[in-house]
């Protein structure tokens, strides 16, 4: 990951730098470093365009190959399909209760009320991953998921309400956290990468991203003021607060009426039975899917039967290659334009312009004689 981030850090540097030095040998100062420096984010981005067509290509692939039987050939990505389910019982989700294979969750301070227009800019104070030992029956056989996948077009779901503020709190408090809040944060992709490449598919992380005590995230009695949508409507103190969203283009919606003065609490689950179709490094020995230790790409979840996967794949493909080029085009077409301007093009210098007088001359002499 750190590798990765470097690299597009050097490759936009790189961008920006040659476009500043091309563009200033075309148009003056300081223009040309401007046009530079958009031109090369602009080109920057595209070709993170072009990668992610090519990612969805790899996994339409993989998909259309499954189709007629994966190859599971040790320590080649591959993708398989199916109903997943666990090996033993199943996990329960610690703030629902819900009975599910993979639970990722969320827990963050109460905010203050926000408007419509205002975005969600809480974060979450403490989260955990936690799996249970799973398999997914494919048409030609089980295949076990080993390491913690990236869940792909999941829901995050808010589920907020007075018994899983009570179970949060619970948590919070018979919970032992692993403190990544500050600057230990940095060493949250060493601990990914542990996940990622788990041997025995079962997952249960805890962390603490703030420095945050349970009583500053969830205080006594919150769960009491817990307030419905009806409620909310119905307070006095509040009615001037809803009726002044009423002006704007967007009025509230249900989640943010919900989100006034209530925690953050999230959870993203698999479900026991789902289809799903994930993408991995299939390990032989283990008869699964499990990257190898220290890879820094995980296996990744998508919930969905091959052919939604595969049609999404598809139309993500055609999206960011198409929308590529045209950028690239319009991008170039601009330089061109721009080049052409008499007040924005540099003045060839004497020797250069005497250089081409002469041979223009030599062409036209040759021509009459």
């Amino acid at each position: 990951m750190l590798k990765g981030c470097g690299f597009a850090l050097v490759l936009l540097a790189a961008l920006v730098g040659g476009y500043m030095v091309w563009l200033d040998q075309l148009i003056k100062r300081p223009e040309s470093l401007i046009f530079g420096a958009i031109a090369g984010v602009v080109v920057f981005f595209c070709i993170c365009a072009f990668w992610n067509a090519w990612q969805a290509w790899s996994d339409w692939s993989l998909i259309s190959r499954s189709e007629f039987g994966p190859r599971l050939s040790d320590g080649y990505v591959t993708a398989v399909a199916g109903r997943i389910r666990p090996e033993g019982e199943p996990l329960t989700a610690p703030l629902t209760g819900e009975p599910c294979v993979i639970c990722e969750y969320e827990i963050g301070r109460p905010e203050a009320p926000r408007k419509a227009d205002e975005p969600d800019g809480r974060l979450s104070d403490y989260a955990g991953f936690m799996m249970t030992p799973a398999k997914i029956d494919t048409s030609f056989g089980e295949v076990r998921l080993l390491g913690y996948p990236q869940l792909e077009q999941v829901t995050e779901q808010s589920v907020v309400s007075k018994e899983t503020i009570i179970n949060a709190r619970n948590l919070l408090e018979t919970t032992e956290y692993e403190d990544y809040s500050g600057m230990k944060m940095v060493h949250l992709v060493h601990m990914l990468n542990g996940l990622w490449s788990d041997d025995d598919g079962m997952v249960e992380k805890h962390i603490c991203l703030r420095n945050a005590s349970p009583e500053e995230v969830l205080p006594d009695g919150i769960e009491i003021n817990y307030m419905t949508i009806t409620e909310v409507k119905a307070d006095d103190s509040l009615r001037d607060y809803v009726d002044e969203t009423d002006e704007l283009d967007e009025p509230m919606t249900e989640e943010e009426l919900e989100a006034m003065h209530h925690p953050l609490l999230t959870e993203k689950r698999v479900d026991a039975g789902e289809m799903v179709v994930v993408f991995g490094v299939y390990n032989a020995r283990r008869r699964g899917l499990m990257p190898p230790a220290g890879n820094s790409h995980p296996s990744r979840l998508v919930i969905g039967t091959p052919e939604e996967v595969a049609a999404k794949s598809r139309s993500k493909m055609i999206n960011y290659a198409v929308g590529g080029i045209l950028v690239l085009l319009v991008v170039h077409l601009g330089i061109y334009y721009g080049n052409q301007l008499p007040e924005l093009r540099k003045p060839a210098p004497a020797p250069v312009k005497a250089a081409w007088g002469e041979q223009v001359v030599g062409v036209l002499d040759r021509w009459l004689l």
